[in-house]
């Protein structure tokens, strides 16, 4: 059985509590929470859902209980939290940059593999008339007197534009999160064999669609930002030899340093007009046509030639003639690619 930590535990028992207006038993609750699925029902699961309340309104949650008359074993009691209490996605306001934050961590709530409970949750903020995050409502399940009648989310529900694909992002996310090392081979571009790496992970980033490690890299001793899909081999962690502190400001210094490249870094493109690549890279954030070119703005050479050379014919590049070249080389692999394949198929 998977563990499941304290903390989404509690953020599952508080959404199944918030879902529900007449409340829901223990043992209801002991069947729909994760973390009391599949647990034997006794002292141990009694203790454990005792100290998730006692967390729960340490922070401020009001847990309203309904005790039916004669009920002396408490067994039938009821528990939810009232609307009022948390406020109603009907009362909530958000202006255009805050639904632009819901939506990016509604995304990766979904991605990080989180319970129905937070997919319900996801729904009452899509409740809010004037949210229009990346998350389509395909039906909202509504609340019921009745909860045995409650029809549960599906994953079908959310269906997230972008996704953090990279299988080490969890791995380091937690590494993260418990000040542990990590150790993973890394592969940088024009490199053909990977290296290992020993981090200090800080955090964990998301820039321009694309996942980032941002710590401590104890071979170059000094600070390093990694992108997540070149990683090649399991992320193992480990305790820190020596404990370390994450500096407060590093995921917000780390992204800083990358809308700085970001806005110096571009490259001049002729995209064939009416094509998949002109409509593309024109909606693309900051491009600018200047002298029938289209400037296109990145953060990573190598990244921005992988999409390029995506295009095929229909881009060409102006300048500067070091992202030509790379774009040239990665054609000429693919054409190498091919050119080996056809003879290994008439070989045979």
């Amino acid at each position: 059985m998977n563990r499941v930590e304290a903390e989404e535990r509690q953020f599952s028992l508080l959404l199944a509590l918030v879902d529900t207006s007449v409340g829901f038993t223990k043992h209801e609750l002991f069947t729909r929470v994760a973390g009391y699925q599949g647990q034997p029902v006794g002292d141990a699961l009694e203790r454990m859902f005792e100290r998730d309340k006692d967390a729960l309104r340490e922070h401020g949650i009001v847990i309203d209980v309904v005790q039916p008359p004669g009920d002396d074993s408490n067994q039938e009691a009821r528990y939810r939290v009232l609307d009022g209490v948390l406020g109603s996605p009907a009362e909530l306001q958000f202006d255009a940059e805050e639904r632009d934050l819901l939506d990016l961590a509604l995304r990766v709530w979904h991605e990080g593999g989180l319970t129905e409970e937070s997919q319900r949750a996801a729904l009452k903020l899509r409740a809010d008339p004037e949210f229009r995050g990346g998350l389509p409502l395909e039906r909202t399940p509504g609340r019921t007197s009745d909860p045995e009648d409650a029809e549960p989310a599906t994953a079908s529900v959310l269906q997230p534009r972008q996704r953090p694909r990279e299988s080490a992002f969890q791995a380091l996310k937690r590494a993260a999160d418990r000040h542990r090392e990590v150790v993973f081979d890394y592969l940088k571009p024009g490199e053909r064999t990977p290296r290992s790496r020993t981090v200090q992970p800080w955090a964990t980033v998301l820039f321009r669609g694309r996942w980032m490690l941002v710590g401590h890299d104890l071979g170059a001793e000094d600070t390093r930002t990694f992108l997540m899909q070149r990683i090649v081999s399991p992320v193992k962690d480990r305790a820190a030899k020596h404990p370390f502190e994450v500096p407060e400001d590093a995921a917000t210094a780390a992204l800083a340093k990358l809308e700085q490249i970001w806005a110096t870094a571009s490259v001049g493109v002729h995209a064939l007009p009416g094509s998949d690549a002109d409509i593309r890279l024109r909606h693309r954030r900051d491009t600018r046509e200047e002298d029938g070119l289209l400037v296109v703005h990145h953060a990573d050479r190598h990244l921005i030639a992988d999409e390029l050379t995506g295009f095929g014919s229909d881009v060409a590049i102006a300048w500067p003639a070091e992202q030509r070249e790379l774009v040239r080389q990665r054609l000429e692999r693919i054409r190498d690619a091919h050119d080996d394949e056809r003879t290994e198929e008439a070989a045979s």
